[in-house]
């Protein structure tokens, strides 16, 4: 008979090490559990054990989602000893409360022994110690007392609750939930249930997680077997079986147990984070802008205005000597004729006296004419227009140095080569657009190197000059950071599925079934990495018309549509 058991005990560890895992379960299903609800698996494990309907009643309640079932809830069946737990739990917390110690004597024997003997050993004698000492010697006094601690009124409770020992699924179950979720309340208790019977019961061959229990034996004329726990599954569930006249109770207690055990790791590895968990999750990415610092941009230059004379406003004596030039003319070269004459009618004409008249007459017509030209302004406009043809040619000014197309060239040469002292030192508008900045951001570092990676131009047409003022179409290539963005949140959306597929539900979820900000970083940084290397999808390509001014060497205007292709933030 040893020897049957022991081989049944290591049939029983080995089914238990093959089982799958929560994840296992999760990726591959589990048809016990498949498209069932608890009642519907009850049903099954009902009918595979041959259990009728009045021959069991169970309980079921998860810790952490408060999911609560029942298999015949309000039936009330004979506890045997687990009546122990609610009554520990009344003399445990006078503990907690300062009323007595560990040490006090309760019927000749410290609680210390009393508790460990009628909940480890399920010592009655102990316990009837216990109720005498509770109900101060009175049976129902004491079934008052515990009343509450079974979710009753012990004034309006059913009056079979005063009936023998009798519980229901539902009353242990809220006594359980007070146990577990008020621990310190009741010191001592939980402790000795961990050391209670670790082979049989719900123990006999539920070796995965740790139980604390208090298991119920009773045979008159029929065989009454139970046992109720906390088993620590991932999330902690409360369980209790009563069973009545079964000649199987051994393996019903067993089975069940691991049949809720496998029931909540299924249903944790099922639940789905709670509705915009994701979203929420990601709520908070976004990729870090640059910070650009603004700088007194250039004085444009002044068309110079095309000079005017103003009006000549001229004296009386002016006006009187405004005399038509012709008659100056005429003066003059008369007086010089007239000499001429006089020098031929002499007798004795000499060549001496004839130059000298000659030359009178010239210098009277030259005196004439310089006479007219100070004194009449259309004289002066005449003599303007013979300039020009009197006039040496002067060669055409160059076009400022450099070329502005070769400048532009330079410009987007130093950006691509990140020499930005010298990029920010050719652009007029600003001292900084930030790219010479670190990013404390991990995420956003990444981007940001990409942007500064992505740079490539080439330049349209040829470059148009007017004066110190200049303009050069440029095709620029970039990173549009608000493109990559948009791409990498729907990426770690997929990624946050994907983690959901992988893992069980603490591991992903708090208490209120939101991610847990670490996943939600591990969906991030996977997004990012799977995203880097298609990282082209982002970059976008703009015509710009960039304007130059020259002021001691041309400059690129620092104008919006440029400062948002080179700091990544597109068109927006």
């Amino acid at each position: 008979m040893k020897l049957l058991k022991t081989l049944i005990s290591a049939a029983l560890i080995l089914c238990v090490l093959l089982s799958p895992a929560p994840a296992a379960l999760a990726k591959d299903g589990d048809p016990r559990f498949d498209g069932k609800t608890w009642e519907e698996v009850v049903e099954d494990f009902n009918a595979r054990l041959g259990i009728g309907e009045r021959n069991a009643a169970y309980g079921y309640r998860n810790t952490v989602t408060g999911e609560e079932h029942f298999f015949n809830a309000d039936q009330y069946m004979v506890s045997a000893s687990m009546y122990k737990v609610p009554l520990n739990m009344i003399v445990a917390e006078k503990v907690y409360e300062g009323d007595i110690s560990f040490d006090t004597l309760i019927g000749g024997l410290s609680y210390r022994q009393l508790q460990e003997g009628s909940i480890i050993h399920s010592d009655n004698d102990f316990a009837r110690v216990l109720w005498m000492y509770v109900g101060s010697g009175v049976y129902r006094s004491y079934r008052r007392v515990i009343a509450p601690l079974m979710g009753e009124d012990a004034d309006t409770v059913d009056p079979q609750f005063y009936v023998n020992n009798y519980f229901t699924p539902r009353q242990m179950i809220h006594c359980l939930n007070e146990l577990y979720t008020n621990a310190e309340r009741y010191p001592g208790v939980i402790e000795c249930m961990k050391q209670a019977e670790p082979t049989e019961y719900f123990r006999r061959s539920e070796n995965r997680y740790e139980i604390a229990h208090k298991y119920g034996f009773w045979e008159d004329a029929t065989l009454h077997m139970n046992d109720c726990a906390i088993v620590y599954t991932d999330e902690p569930i409360l369980i209790v079986c009563f069973t009545d006249g079964l000649h199987n109770a051994y393996q019903v207690l067993a089975e069940f147990c691991t049949l809720m055990c496998d029931y909540a790791q299924y249903e944790l590895a099922h639940r789905k984070p709670a509705e915009g968990a994701a979203e929420r999750a990601l709520e908070g990415l976004s990729l870090p802008r640059l910070q650009t610092q603004a700088e007194t941009p250039l004085p444009q230059p002044v068309p110079t205005p095309e000079p005017t004379e103003p009006p000549v406003e001229q004296s009386a004596a002016q006006e009187a000597a405004a005399v038509p030039p012709w008659i100056w003319i005429a003066a003059a070269a008369g007086l010089g004729l007239v000499f001429v004459l006089c020098a031929l009618g002499r007798r004795k004409l000499r060549r001496k006296r004839l130059l000298a008249g000659l030359l009178s007459l010239l210098l009277a017509a030259g005196a004439g004419g310089i006479a007219w030209m100070s004194l009449s302004p259309a004289a002066l406009n005449g003599a303007d227009r013979l300039l020009p043809a009197m006039a040496v040619p002067s060669e055409e000014p160059e076009p400022p140095v450099p070329d502005p197309g070769e400048f532009v060239m330079s410009f987007f040469d130093a950006l691509e080569l990140r020499d930005y002292k010298k990029f920010y030192a050719m652009l007029d508008g600003y001292a900084s657009l930030g790219l010479e900045q670190a990013q404390e951001d991990a995420v956003g570092s990444v981007f940001i190197e990409a942007l500064k990676d992505s740079y490539s131009y080439r330049l349209v047409g040829e470059s148009r000059i007017d004066g110190e003022l200049a303009e050069q179409d440029v095709t620029l290539r970039s990173l549009d950071l608000n493109a990559a963005e948009q791409v990498l949140r729907e990426e770690a959306r997929r990624q946050l599925d994907r983690i959901t597929e992988e893992r069980s539900y603490p591991e992903l979820c708090d208490e209120n079934g939101d991610y847990k900000p670490e996943v939600a970083q591990e969906a991030v940084n996977a997004a990012v990495s799977e995203l880097s290397a298609r990282i082209a999808d982002c970059c976008a390509e703009r015509t710009l018309t960039l304007h130059l001014i020259y002021s001691d060497g041309w400059h690129v205007r620092g104008e919006d549509a440029l400062v948002n292709a080179v700091t990544g933030v597109g068109s927006d």
